[in-house]
């Protein structure tokens, strides 16, 4: 299960915070600022995923993946596949893309119900529902149309 699915900027301002568990309100500052310190101290090179050493709760991964300014970062527990995680970073950025046409921070802060239904259609309640690139931007899509009046 993903547990939280974070995306900060590079100075660690949140753009976008999901919390698939109850976490307080007082700790959730403190959780994004120690992801982001530990997210921008591993090396370009380094591995993507690591032990939360209690961080989160002391028994789950981190996995995150860095794009242009954006830090993409998701917290999993121990059923949930690191490489999987991963992947489904990579199909996120990709689904961002596929409708901003060449995704920026700037649609992250401009376009917050946007990006929320499209995280909406590929993760609900930390379990991840889809996956194919092409069902997320139709059903995308066709949830953000116009209905059809007939005169």
């Amino acid at each position: 299960m993903i547990k939280l699915f974070l995306i900060l900027n590079a100075s660690g301002k949140i753009r976008v915070a999901r919390f698939y568990e109850w976490v307080a309100v007082e700790r959730r500052a403190k959780l994004t600022q120690d992801l982001m310190l530990m997210v921008s101290s591993v090396e370009e090179k380094g591995c993507n995923f690591f032990d939360d050493n209690g961080v989160y709760d002391g028994k789950s991964r981190i996995v995150f993946r860095t794009y242009a300014s954006l830090h993409f970062i998701a917290v999993i527990d121990d059923f949930e596949s690191e490489l999987g995680t991963l992947d489904l970073l990579q199909v996120i950025v990709e689904a961002f893309d596929r409708s901003f046409d060449n995704v920026c921070e700037l649609d992250l802060i401009f376009n917050p119900d946007k990006i929320n239904a499209i995280i909406d259609e590929i993760i609900c309640g930390g379990i991840v529902i889809e996956t194919n690139l092409n069902d997320i931007v139709e059903s995308y899509r066709l949830g953000i149309e116009e209905p059809k009046t007939s005169t």
